[in-house]
C-alpha cells in the first residue's frame, strides 16, 4: 500500500479530488464508488466546484454509493443518500440511471442487497473506490470479524447511528443495521483512495500500514490489494514508521 501525508486536511482533499479528476480524464465513464462523512465533505465540495469551472464532466460517470443505514428515509438529514445528493448529484450532471444507491426503506433487504450486485456486476465491476476508516479499522459498514469474501450485506453496526454527531432515526427507533458494499466488492475495484484525518485515526493508520496481517481488521484486507493508497493529514499519519 502507498500513502502520502499531507500538511492538512485542506490539502488532502485537494489531493483527493486531483486523483478523481485525472481518473475521468482517463476515462470519462468511471465507475466510482462514494461514501459519505465528515471526511469526505470538503473533496465532494472541491469536486463541484471543479465542475462549475470546467475543470471535469462526471455526465459518463457511472456511481454507487458504500452504504446506507437499514430504516433510514432517503429523504431525511442522515441517510446516505440525503447526503450524497444534497452535497454532489443535485449540483453536477450525473444522469440517474448512472446512479445506483442502497435504499434504506427497501422492503426486502436481501434483494436490495442483490440489486446492488447485480448492478455492480453488469458494469463490469467499480475501477475506484473512496474509503474513509474508522477508528476500528471499519472500511464502509464492514466491521471487525466481517468476511472478506463478501459482497453486499448487512452489518449489525452496535451502536446507533451517527452523522456529524447527530444520532440517525427512524420511524419507531434508532438505527442498529447498515447495508454495505462487501470487501469483495472493494477488493475488485482497480483503484482505492482512502481518506483519514485527525489524531483519533493515527493508531489504527499505523495497525493498517505498519503493523502486520490481521484477519479481523476490515481495512486489513486493503493489505490484498494492488493499488491501495492512503492521503493523511500530519495528525492521522503521525504515528506511521517512516522508512
Amino acid at each position: 500500500m502507498n500513502y502520502a501525508i499531507f500538511q492538512n486536511y485542506e490539502e488532502l482533499s485537494y489531493s483527493a479530488a486531483e486523483i478523481i479528476v485525472q481518473e475521468i480524464h482517463e476515462k470519462p465513464d468511471l465507475f466510482i464508488c462514494l461514501p459519505m462523512g465528515h471526511t469526505h465533505r470538503r473533496l465532494l465540495e472541491i469536486l463541484v466546484d471543479y465542475y462549475r469551472e470546467g475543470k471535469v464532466d462526471f455526465s459518463r460517470c457511472r456511481f454507487v454509493g458504500l452504504f446506507e443505514w437499514v430504516g433510514a428515509s432517503p429523504y431525511k438529514y442522515g441517510s446516505s443518500r440525503h447526503f450524497l445528493y444534497n452535497s454532489f448529484f443535485s449540483k453536477v450532471h450525473v444522469p440517474k440511471n448512472q446512479v445506483y444507491l442502497f435504499d434504506g426503506k427497501a422492503a426486502n433487504s436481501y434483494d436490495e442487497c442483490m440489486k446492488m450486485d447485480q448492478f455492480i456486476f453488469k458494469e463490469g465491476g467499480i475501477d475506484l473506490v473512496v474509503l474513509g476508516i474508522g477508528t476500528n479499522g471499519h472500511i464502509g459498514f464492514n466491521e471487525p470479524g466481517s468476511s472478506f469474501a463478501a459482497y453486499s450485506h448487512i452489518s449489525h453496526i452496535g451502536q446507533n447511528a451517527k452523522i456529524f454527531g447527530q444520532t440517525v432515526v427512524r420511524e419507531g427507533g434508532s438505527l442498529t443495521k447498515a447495508y454495505t458494499l462487501g470487501i469483495k466488492h472493494i477488493l475488485g475495484a482497480g483503484e482505492i483512495i482512502v481518506l483519514a484525518n485527525g489524531f483519533d485515526k493515527a493508531k489504527i493508520i499505523r495497525r493498517t500500514l505498519n503493523e502486520k496481517f490481521d484477519p479481523n481488521t476490515p481495512s486489513n484486507a486493503l493489505k490484498l490489494h494492488r493499488n491501495t493508497t492512503f492521503l493523511l493529514d500530519r495528525e492521522a499519519g503521525s504515528l506511521l514508521r517512516i522508512f
